[in-house]
């Protein structure tokens, strides 16, 4: 072979390879383009651009990401599934994404994590409360009508019943876990009593001709935020518990209710009906610098915030649900997906799960979600197929 020859391959060659390598980084940067129009929003861009991009790349899991992402987004769960389940099929990484799986959970009306059952047999579980080591709660529960204040393992097991007289209800566990506070009519009317585990006795915290109820510890377990209407209306005191002298926080005409300290103990979320139905709010806890922190035209009430996570039960689809709403990023996600009221969701002191009471054949049992393990993406494809969301 001639040296001319030689040569004129060499420099085809190397163009070849730099052509490869030309199309190759603009292809990358075609996708990561594409990939930017979705984290901001300009969906149906970013389809057009991935659409063409995959008809020469059908294997590429960023593209398939990409679009499964963009179209969910747009509320297309047909689109979104079938490029969800190719990532599926191709065991990709991009299969377990969280953002991608609860927009798909959401589509599909399924509830993203899982949720087991605290067993207490034919007992109507109202209401309970976490402790610090997610090892016991502090339940309201009735076998006829009158309910009483249970200390119980999360085997449903009761370790020691803590009321003998009147009814009682809304339990809060102290983030010690030495202390539980609920409300009883045993006088005669609602107070706010408080019982020390340790000691197992049981002191009246408040003591007037009204009701006060609906009590949460701050997260040092030296103060009770509660509910009254002492004053006439329905009104957020808090108590200090070693002076026993109650600080009224809201002063209004509308109902205020439902309140529950931030983990850094600085503020308080509650929920009031001052705009025609009950929407979230948040004030330092001097009762100082109200803000509107979540409305719509529904009732959005028991309100808990853990981190950038707002927490509540809404009527928004009909029956209450509870949802969870980021504070940052605007998002709403839907937890419960039921026929079934779901009520009084408690948050763990870790934020890992969520304890809430929902009624099963005129039944209410408490459940515990776990927000650390989503439903896996296999479980999400069996059910896009058995939906016949594609053949």
């Amino acid at each position: 072979m001639s040296k001319i020859k030689v040569r004129y391959l060499s420099i085809l060659f190397f163009v070849n390879l730099l052509a490869f390598f030309t199309g190759f980084c603009s292809r990358k940067t075609a996708i990561q383009e594409a990939s930017e129009m979705v984290k901001k929003g300009n969906y149906a861009r970013a389809i057009r651009e991935l659409n063409v991009l995959i008809k020469t790349d059908s294997l590429n899991h960023l593209l398939h990401y990409n679009l499964a992402l963009a179209y969910a987004s747009l509320d297309s769960l047909r689109k979104a599934s079938q490029h969800f389940v190719k990532l599926v099929e191709m065991n990709s990484e991009l299969k377990d994404s969280m953002v991608l799986k609860l927009k798909i959970l959401n589509l599909l009306q399924m509830e993203p994590y899982p949720s087991s059952p605290i067993p207490m047999g034919k007992m109507n579980q109202f209401k309970g409360s976490p402790g610090p080591d997610n090892e016991l709660i502090a339940v309201a529960a009735a076998k006829l009508d009158r309910a009483d204040i249970y200390l119980v393992k999360l085997d449903g097991t009761i370790v020691k019943k803590i009321t003998q007289a009147g009814m009682n209800t809304d339990p809060a566990l102290s983030p010690l876990g030495d202390k539980i506070a609920f409300v009883s009519d045993s006088d005669g009317d609602e107070e706010i009593f408080l019982y020390d585990i340790k000691k197992d006795s049981t002191i009246k915290l408040t003591n007037n001709n009204n009701t006060d109820f609906s009590p949460s510890f701050s997260p040092d377990g030296k103060e009770i935020v509660y509910v009254s209407d002492r004053d006439k209306n329905w009104e957020i005191y808090k108590i200090n518990l070693e002076k026993k002298f109650a600080l009224r926080l809201t002063n209004n005409k509308f109902w205020d209710g439902f309140p529950s300290y931030t983990p850094d103990g600085k503020f308080i979320v509650f929920s009031s009906r001052r705009n025609g139905s009950d929407d979230i709010y948040l004030m330092k806890s001097d009762g100082s610098a109200e803000q509107l922190l979540y409305a719509t035209g529904f009732d959005e009430t028991d309100p808990h915030l853990a981190g950038d996570n707002l927490i509540f039960r809404s009527n928004k689809d009909g029956e209450f649900e509870i949802y969870q709403y980021n504070i940052k990023t605007k998002n709403l996600l839907r937890l419960t997906y039921n026929n079934l009221p779901d009520w009084n969701p408690r948050v763990t002191h870790d934020g890992k799960k969520i304890l809430v009471s929902r009624k099963i054949k005129n039944y209410w049992q408490l459940f515990f979600i776990n927000l650390e393990a989503i439903i896996p993406a296999e479980v999400i494809a069996q059910k896009i197929y058995t939906e016949g969301i594609l053949p």
